[in-house]
């Protein structure tokens, strides 16, 4: 009996998941999980999201397709008010990212400047701010 080695642990840093119910405009907003586990967008200003959803799947998503996002690395987002280099990120009510306040949970800071309600390249991270 032949015994195989492997490295069972995926490090890709975009999963699919499944939408919840029809999105318009998904790439590059925060999503989280509903109850069943499907994707919706993040509804609660500085909520922790499950990732950001990848700029290229397609525009409008219908309930059940296949949504890409990203739970890691450095990735693209859309920034609802503009923000310079180096902010902390957290989820708007709407999807899109804006500056985080104390106690809201930080999911990206800015490489670049960003224009309000513009795509920017954030490094995606997973931690509180303090209070």
């Amino acid at each position: 009996m032949a015994q195989y080695m492997t490295n069972a642990i995926n490090t890709s840093p975009t999963r699919v998941g499944t939408a919840a119910a029809d999105m318009k405009d998904v790439g590059g907003k925060a999503v989280k999980f509903d109850g069943d586990g499907n994707l919706v967008f993040c509804s609660t200003k500085g909520e922790k999201p499950i990732g950001i959803v990848t700029i290229d799947n397609d525009n409008e998503v219908k309930k059940y397709d296949d949504v890409t996002y990203q739970i890691f690395g450095v990735g693209v987002a859309v920034i609802g008010a503009s923000v310079s280099a180096g902010t902390e990120l957290t989820v708007n009510t709407d999807g899109t990212l804006a500056a985080a306040e104390a106690g809201d949970f930080v999911c990206g800071v800015t490489l670049s400047k960003c224009n309000a309600n513009a795509v920017g390249t954030i490094e995606i991270v997973n931690y509180y701010k303090p209070v």
